[in-house]
């Protein structure tokens, strides 16, 4: 591998990324913006559109945070790495 990964998917690439010196650090960041994501609630249209103007929304817990979607079975787990 040459340089940092544009995108990192998955907690393994995070451990793999770890691993390499002269990547560690800005792993490091990028696990920390993922524990810091203040992705908890996400919003969704119950009724009503865009067009018309009369959209109805509710927030809802979250089904996939950031965390959830790289691999991670907790946002503690991820501060578990960043600790390491």
């Amino acid at each position: 591998m040459k340089g940092y990964p544009k995108y990192i998917a998955t907690k393994q690439d995070f451990e793999n990324l770890l691993a390499v010196l002269q990547c560690r650090e800005r792993a490091l960041k990028d696990l920390r913006a993922i524990y810091e994501a203040k992705d908890e609630k996400a919003t969704r249209v119950v009724s009503g559109s865009e067009e018309t103007g009369d959209l109805v929304i509710e927030e809802i817990d979250n089904p996939m945070p950031l965390w959830k979607q790289k691999g991670f079975k907790s946002r503690e787990e991820v501060i578990e790495i960043i600790m390491r």
